[in-house]
């Protein structure tokens, strides 16, 4: 490969990454990936590929073809540039994994391997749980926050709670129990983990494993696991749409 080809290569990469990261957040699917508050680090990374894609490529242009009898005849980047090809090749991987395999928020399958934690931070950056909040507007996250922080978890038994997530069976559950879950991500999905609230609901065994349900009713507290819980003696379980952003962020 000629040191202008390889050039071009370069430029093609640094341009597709670039473009890449453009359609996921043009798409809304950059938070699949990871936590909102790095998206201005992204749009400055864009920035930096695209710049960076036009330096290498106008130099690919004023790196004119090798001439017969010039001596450099076959000179290939990782001899005359030090540069490999397999090394962009390598670069070239991601690119192509995030263009071919679709993107998709984690789902109940991942639970075992990234695990269920009750104990969520209360503080995380400029967030801070609001313990003065309707208990009906409170997510899972932050009901797990409530029950794990300094204060008596007691003093919010009997709150009606009003969540969304997806439905998960634990196989310690007692009978007519289910869980309702979300993935909290703190960074991008490789740190993601589960929160839950455990449903006591009669035709809890009937709900599919991933579906997406709100669940309505009164609080109480249980165990699971050696972690303390909320739990919902619920008064009403119906089928939702997926919501547009499936992850919780701390």
């Amino acid at each position: 490969m000629s040191p202008r080809t390889y050039r071009f290569f370069q430029s093609a990469v640094l341009f597709g990454l670039g473009l890449f990261l453009i359609a996921k957040i043009a798409s809304g699917k950059l938070i699949w990936y990871i936590h909102p508050r790095f998206i201005p680090l992204t749009f400055l990374a864009v920035a930096v590929l695209l710049g960076i894609g036009w330096t290498v490529f106008q130099e690919g242009r004023r790196t004119g073809p090798m001439k017969a009898g010039s001596g450099m005849e076959g000179e290939t980047p990782e001899h005359g540039h030090g540069a490999s090809p397999w090394r962009l090749a390598i670069v070239t991987i991601p690119l192509v994994i995030g263009v071919l395999i679709p993107a998709h928020p984690l789902t109940a399958s991942a639970v075992p391997g990234k695990g269920i934690t009750a104990a969520v931070p209360v503080t995380a950056g400029n967030k801070t749980i609001n313990f003065s909040q309707a208990a009906d507007a409170r997510d899972i996250l932050q009901w797990n926050g409530l029950f794990n922080s300094d204060t008596n978890p007691g003093s919010y038994l009997g709150q009606e709670a009003n969540v969304i997530g997806f439905v998960y069976h634990d196989a310690h559950l007692q009978a007519g129990q289910f869980l309702v879950a979300r993935f909290a991500l703190v960074c991008c999905p490789a740190d993601a983990f589960a929160v839950v609230m455990i449903v006591d609901w009669p035709a809890g065994a009937t709900l599919q494993t991933n579906q997406w349900v709100k669940v309505k009713g009164p609080v109480q507290s249980a165990q699971l696991n050696g972690q303390t819980l909320p739990l919902i003696q619920a008064t009403s379980v119906s089928p939702v749409d997926p919501p547009a952003v499936a992850y919780l962020y701390p």
